[in-house]
């Protein structure tokens, strides 16, 4: 079989391509990445007690109360954690990765308690897959 000039062509064309497409693929989700993230911090500086360890500790008294800083700060944390999966899907789970991008560490750790105690029972257990509550009981513990 003759493989003709233009055949060639077609090819690294092509190859070039699915190249250029994929690179541009990952810079938009890193740019959506960051675009959420900042999203994020700007309801943490509205309501900077979100991000208060004064706060975040009284979680586990108040959350049955009808308080409306609970109940923000509950969906608050539910924008977090699903960020955090997005986050760790993105980067397939490579923990160094996902640190180089930011430090999730003590973002996890400051609103632990919200995450092993949602006002749902069973509702982080049941919402998030195995792998993204194993990567963040590996931070927890």
């Amino acid at each position: 079989m003759d493989i003709t000039a233009a055949a060639i062509a077609t090819l690294i064309s092509s190859c070039v391509a699915t190249i250029v497409t994929l690179l541009i693929n990952k810079n938009n989700s890193v740019k959506n990445l960051n675009d959420q993230l900042d999203d994020i911090i700007k309801i943490a500086i509205q309501y900077p007690y979100l991000e208060s360890p004064g706060f975040t500790n009284t979680w586990n008294e108040n959350k049955g109360k009808d308080d409306e800083k609970y109940l923000r700060y509950e969906n608050y944390c539910t924008l977090i954690f699903n960020y955090l999966e997005r986050l760790c899907k993105f980067y397939k789970f490579d923990k160094s990765k996902i640190e180089n991008f930011m430090n999730v560490k003590d973002w996890i750790r400051l609103h632990k308690d919200c995450w092993y105690n949602p006002s749902i029972t069973f509702e982080n257990a049941n919402g998030y897959s195995k792998k993204f509550k194993e990567t963040i009981d590996s931070y927890i513990k």
